[in-house]
């Protein structure tokens, strides 16, 4: 069984406390939250700073505290569907089993992960399967794609991070990193690495479809990252940053939702690096 395998049946089983926060801290944050009549958002932490600039306009406008956490969007969604958060912070569509008819998605914002290569490369694009077998180690010389005869330096973020998640779940499908590739624990450092090395390749999230200058993003599937293919979803590596009911949702949830899909809302959105979709 492979790890998107594994994943899918940790969520049958709802198996909440494999990473980030187990169940009963998300229960014991629950409780503070009723003390304060706050609301209560965990989840994805790529979108933990959106949820908190969000959460400053809400209590300006509605004098609802609002408390933030970051976990990961599975135990954001175990948490929702326990009750044990008012909202869930989700960088990922809902799969399988996830899609439930009480699991209520509301598309507030698009990103994308940039594979990117130093800007002296000759190799510009590469399919999506290149794409995984460069990552994976099954490919490690850029001759094989068409670059010169040196090896392939990857560079990845710790696998516990939300970008590494989204790659390995949806860009490797599941199989392993390759064992030699280099760990940096930040975007920056991600991106200082492949600057610093011809032969280097990585991975990163985009800033409004965009990238710092010194790079060179690949085309994936003959498709570029840009604004209008993140937002089309034609570029392949798009992830979709939701807000997550489970049931009826309260009164409360309903505003903030109300007040991230509003044009404010948006521009907050647009403030914090992704792309507004409204």
């Amino acid at each position: 069984m492979n790890r998107r395998n594994i994943f899918l049946a940790g969520l049958a089983t709802a198996a909440a406390g494999a990473a980030g926060y187990p169940l009963w801290q998300w229960q014991r944050m629950r409780r503070t939250a009723i003390r304060h009549n706050a609301l209560l958002i965990g989840g994805a932490s790529a979108m933990y700073e959106l949820n908190v600039a969000l959460g400053k306009e809400f209590e300006k406008r509605h004098g609802v505290p609002v408390i933030v956490e970051s976990g990961g969007s599975l135990q954001g969604l175990l948490a929702a569907k326990r009750h044990a958060i008012d909202i869930a912070a989700m960088v990922r569509d809902l799969h399988g089993a996830e899609a439930e008819p009480e699991a209520h998605n509301h598309l507030i914002g698009r990103d994308a992960i940039a594979i990117v290569v130093h800007p002296e490369s000759p190799v510009r694009q590469l399919q999506h399967d290149l794409v995984r077998d460069v990552l994976t180690g099954r490919i490690d010389n850029w001759k094989a794609l068409g670059g010169p005869n040196t090896p392939i330096k990857v560079v990845t973020r710790p696998r516990e991070t939300g970008t590494s998640r989204f790659v390995s779940e949806f860009v490797l499908e599941g199989a392993d990193m390759s064992l030699q590739a280099q760990v940096r624990k930040t975007r920056d450092e991600v991106l200082a690495f492949v600057r610093q090395n011809p032969d280097a390749i990585g991975f990163a999230a985009t800033d409004e479809g965009k990238l710092p200058e010194g790079l060179r993003p690949l085309e994936i599937d003959n498709v570029p990252i840009a604004r209008e293919t993140i937002l089309s979803g034609r570029y392949p590596y798009v992830r979709s940053l939701y807000l997550m009911t489970y049931g009826t949702a309260g009164p409360q949830a309903l505003d903030f939702i109300a007040l991230a899909e509003s044009p404010l809302g948006q521009r907050i959105v647009d403030s914090a690096g992704f792309l507004p979709v409204r």
